[in-house]
């Protein structure tokens, strides 16, 4: 027995280089004292040996040193429990050690099957028990998946009975344990995982390992759970164990979002003609709707109006922001403003319809959350995890929150089932969760919870997620080897897309499309803007009453200049043309032609100044 476990000691500890790389454990007193020294001599030519003869507890520096722990029972077989306890073997240990169990031939296949099993609970991953059989040295080793033991011979290969399974998790059951939210959806005929689980599953794929899942609703059987070492790793990030256990880190930030019942719906036209405006808007527009009506009065003998259809007329077009020349001598500049306030009414027309349609495709309703403070000033009842009621118990600044606050006894999505069409809660949950339900389908009906919910944009609570591990968890570092390496690859992200894409969900182009909504803040600044073209109409509309006369005056002139210089020119050409006999008779015809015109002029009594044109010629 001697030659043979220092042999293995030697090949186990062959690539190790720690101050005290052995550590003996004589629990059988006399009855192992000889093969005690004979395995100390051997193994500390080469490696530090303590020995202890279990008469002073173990310290925990001890075992942390330790690569190789080799434990002699004694006949009697003592309390492990016990063991455990009292000599820090449940606190400190050495995630790469591995211990040997040197037992009487006489012990029970359940006495060594006990030994195994307490030290694999409590994290040690390569324990083996050996003892002498009549026919030679016989090895077993407990496979934490198949739960039955692999027995060795005398051709002892510690390759095959201590496999590196930190390097590779074969034969090993991780238990991951998930509280009040859980890890997938179902939707349909179709599970859709966290990128959380999509990590797990990978990483047992690649290790050839298993994942064994488990939902908890009570907090206090997970603590259980927790205590008892029953767990390896826990999926929620929101449950603070009063332990120190020790974190796998995920870079990923996370918080918690509101699902708030969707407020009643306000009729479209008192929120899109109504409510954007304040008293003095709407006052302002009926005065200067008034003031137009008594300048038309006034001045409604002076020929600019003389019908009331082209009155009220004109008073739209001014309410939409354009002018009107009132004057209907001028036919070029009527047409051309005709032609302009088609169109504009046409652009307005389009732009309204938009505006009425995108209302009607998403309702509009009354005054929604917007962040965590007018959650706090509602009077809405909050239906929430264990983890967040924690929090805000603790919080002095949200003591008005507390009554308020009711946790599901049940797991929440099964809880937001229940009252997803009740509307009595706002659901607080974690906002990646939040994203998930918002578009799920009802059953196979076509409506969805954003047709009852709406999510508050708001995060609060922001923190990054942490897989909370056991402290007796052997891969926590391998984990989070592997965490680093998906984070940095992206493939978390890559994750989190994919269970959006399974799910079918359009939160993204959902909101691009609500982006491009005309919102009431926009149809308020188009009003603004259609106000100051109101009061510019209206003052060019009091400019063309009073200064119409003026203006005709001014007109003419211009016209009568004009047309004076012309018949000046045309003179000078005849005067030219006379000398010659052959126009005489056509500037004669001239000269007739253009009295009569004269004439005509007159005769309409129109105030033209300087237009008649004394003939050179008399006219006999």
């Amino acid at each position: 027995m001697s030659n043979y476990i220092c042999k293995v000691s030697k090949d186990v500890i062959k690539a190790k280089n720690h101050n005290q790389d052995v550590l003996i454990v004589n629990l059988g007193g006399k009855m192992w004292l000889s093969t005690v020294n004979d395995i100390a001599r051997c193994v500390g030519h080469e490696n530090a040996v303590l020995v202890n003869d279990f008469k002073k507890p173990l310290t925990e520096k001890t075992l942390r040193k330790a690569n190789l722990i080799i434990m002699f029972a004694e006949s009697k077989m003592i309390n492990l429990n016990q063991l455990v306890t009292t000599h820090h073997f449940g606190t400190a240990w050495h995630q790469k050690a591995k211990i040997l169990w040197i037992v009487p031939a006489t012990a029970s296949l359940n006495q060594r099957l006990s030994i195994v099993s307490t030290f694999m609970h409590f994290g040690f991953l390569d324990v083996a028990v050996v003892f002498e059989k009549p026919f030679g040295i016989q090895v077993e080793v407990l496979t934490s998946m198949t739960r039955h033991f692999s027995v060795y011979t005398n051709e002892f290969n510690h390759s095959l009975v201590f496999p590196d399974k930190l390097k590779s998790m074969n034969r090993f059951m991780y238990s991951i344990i998930v509280y009040d939210q859980p890890p997938m959806v179902r939707i349909v005929n179709e599970t859709v995982y966290s990128p959380l689980v999509y990590f797990l599953l990978a990483v047992a794929h690649v290790q050839n390992a298993r994942l064994s899942l488990m939902i908890i609703n009570d907090y206090h059987l997970m603590e259980k759970f927790w205590y008892d070492r029953k767990m390896d790793l826990t999926l929620n990030t929101g449950v603070l164990i009063n332990a120190p256990e020790p974190k796998l880190q995920t870079y990923v930030q996370n918080g918690y979002c509101a699902l708030v019942p969707l407020p009643p719906k306000v009729p479209v036209f008192q929120s899109i003609f109504i409510e954007p405006f304040d008293g003095l808007t709407w006052l302002f527009l009926l005065v200067t709707v008034a003031c137009s009506v008594a300048v038309w009065w006034m001045f409604r003998g002076r020929g600019a109006v003389d019908s009331p259809w082209l009155l009220a007329y004109g008073m739209f077009v001014i309410f939409i922001g354009q002018g009107v020349n009132f004057s209907r001598k001028n036919r070029l500049v009527l047409t051309f403003l005709l032609e302009l306030i088609i169109v504009m009414v046409w652009i307005l027309c389009n732009a309204y319809e938009g505006v009425i349609t995108s209302f009607m495709i998403q309702p509009i309703h009354e005054y929604r959350l917007e962040t965590f403070d007018d959650l706090v000033a509602s009077h809405y009842e909050i239906m929430t995890d264990g983890a967040f009621a924690s929090k805000i118990s603790k919080s002095e600044a949200y003591k008005v929150l507390k009554p308020r606050l009711n946790t599901s006894g049940q797991q929440l999505g099964i809880q937001f089932g229940y009252e997803i069409k009740r509307q009595h809660y706002v659901f607080i949950i974690k906002c990646d969760r939040a994203e998930m339900w918002i578009d799920l389908h009802l059953g196979q009906t076509e409506k969805k919870v954003s047709d009852f919910y709406y999510l508050m944009q708001q995060k609060f609570l922001l923190y990054f997620e942490q897989l909370e591990a056991s402290y007796m968890n052997p891969f926590l570092d391998r984990f989070q080897y592997f965490m680093d390496l998906s984070f940095q690859a992206g493939l978390m992200q890559m994750w989190k897309l994919l269970a959006f894409e399974n799910s079918k969900m359009t939160r993204t182009i959902k909101s691009s499309i609500e982006a491009a909504y005309l919102k009431l803040e926009d149809l308020t600044q188009v009003f603004s803007i259609l106000v100051v073209g109101c009061v510019m109409s209206t003052i060019l509309f009091l400019f063309e009453i009073f200064f119409h006369d003026i203006l005709k005056e001014l007109k003419l002139a211009n016209l009568a200049r004009k047309l004076r210089n012309r018949v000046h020119q045309m003179a000078l050409k005849k005067k030219k043309q006379s000398k010659n006999p052959k126009y005489q008779k056509g500037a004669l015809y001239y000269i007739v032609h253009r009295h009569k015109r004269v004439k005509r002029l007159k005769a309409r009594k129109m105030k033209v100044r300087s237009i008649y044109v004394q003939p050179r010629f008399p006219l006999d």
